[in-house]
């Protein structure tokens, strides 16, 4: 048996009244239920429009789009395109056509000064000084003299900077601006004289002759595997049997202190001969205690040797002894 479907299709023309009257008055019209039209606007995405009178057409231009959709209590695009399909032009109060002379006003003053003299607000200045591209009032603002512009280049970017007062990043913009290249850039570009220079002076000399930091002569040094400048150079000295038994015994800051050496230089030594630093906080284990691992618990050992409990732990799990289990 078929089934008859009282449901009936929808038009376009009733499509197009969708949101022009109230779903119930639409539902009338149309011989439907007002569920029915709901949804069906829904669906096709329109929102319910109420309709224009005369006296809301009134009010369209004669004060902002804002507050005549809040006179109205309707959404503000519904108020601005009400107004375009009628020719209404738009109504500010604080709009009016700029003049010659308030233009020239800006740039040369503060934005928010030209905006009392002129009765605007400041966004509004804001945003005529930048659409025709009129930089910012900037009273420590100084043109660049001559003289200035001749050092551009002879001198690294910050001594430049320095010597003229300005920012660093005004020194890189105009030399970028006259387009004048970096003789000292930050990366150095070493050449073969520069390279044969290594080693036969001290780094620091050749730093402050190459216009270059001491860490990129001795880096490049290094890494060519050159020996320093003799002068420069530490006389080495070997270690004697009372400075290697200091090792270990003390901290490496009081070795260093005793025998007169850096305390990398003790580090170092000490890693070498493969000498653990000792700790005062963790005395060496004795034969005696490590009989001790295992025969009770290792809290009660800890309490009885002093220690902490994590540390009798880790040396019975190092000396391979099983945890105490009691009496079986």
């Amino acid at each position: 048996m078929k089934t008859e479907f009282s449901r009936r299709r929808w038009t376009v023309e009733e499509d197009q009244l969708l949101g022009t009257k109230s779903d119930r008055a639409l539902a009338r019209k149309l011989g439907r239920s007002i569920d029915s039209v709901r949804k069906r606007r829904s669906l096709k995405h329109i929102r319910l429009m109420k309709q224009w009178t005369q006296e809301d057409d009134k009010l369209l231009g004669t004060r902002p789009d804002e507050q005549v959709a809040a006179l109205l209590r309707r959404p503000r695009y519904q108020v601005a395109y009400r107004r375009r399909q009628l020719g209404i032009p738009f109504k500010h109060p604080d709009y009016h056509i700029w003049k010659p002379g308030e233009i020239a006003m800006l740039g040369w003053q503060p934005d928010r000064k030209v905006a009392e003299l002129t009765g605007r607000t400041v966004k509004n200045v804001r945003h005529k000084r930048l659409k025709l591209g009129i930089p910012f009032f900037n009273p420590e603002f100084r043109s660049w003299t001559p003289a200035e512009d001749k050092l551009l280049g002879t001198m690294p970017d910050a001594d430049m900077a320095k010597r003229i007062g300005r920012s660093i990043v005004a020194v890189v913009k105009r030399r970028l601006r006259l387009q004048i290249p970096n003789p000292f850039p930050r990366r150095h570009v070493w050449t073969k004289e520069e390279i044969a220079l290594l080693g036969t002076r001290p780094d620091e000399t050749l730093a402050e002759r190459l216009h270059c930091p001491v860490y990129v002569v001795t880096w490049k040094r290094r890494t060519l595997k050159i020996s320093c400048y003799p002068s420069t150079r530490r006389p080495k000295t070997s270690w004697t049997q009372t400075e290697i038994q200091l090792l270990g015994t003390l901290p490496d800051e009081e070795v260093a202190r005793r025998t007169g050496r850096s305390v990398g230089a003790v580090t170092g030594r000490r890693q070498l001969l493969h000498i653990r630093l000792k700790n005062p906080k963790l005395p060496h284990w004795t034969p005696a205690e490590d009989k001790l691992l295992g025969t009770q618990s290792d809290n009660k050992i800890a309490r009885q040797l002093g220690r902490t409990e994590k540390g009798v732990i880790h040396r019975r799990t190092r000396q391979k002894i099983h945890a105490w289990r009691g009496r079986k």
